[in-house]
């Protein structure tokens, strides 16, 4: 997928400490597409190099369609 190659390649060019918000709004996806990415970031951010947050939205509490890249 070049989507998700995009999306790692953006978390490791980001400076250490740094944040960056993902959307489905953003990167054009339907909220299936985005959660099958964040499922797979989840998965890939268990190897330490940055961490995942769902940003929460109350009136909408499954199928968040953003969420918080921390970079450690």
């Amino acid at each position: 997928m070049d989507i998700l190659h995009s999306i790692t390649k953006t978390i490791s060019a980001l400076p250490a400490g740094e944040k960056w918000e993902i959307t489905a709004q953003n990167l054009w996806l339907s909220r299936a597409d985005f959660q099958s990415i964040s499922v797979y970031l989840c998965r890939e951010s268990e190897k330490g190099h940055f961490s995942i947050t769902h940003t929460a939205d109350l009136s909408i509490p499954i199928g968040n369609t953003s969420l918080w890249v921390t970079k450690h």
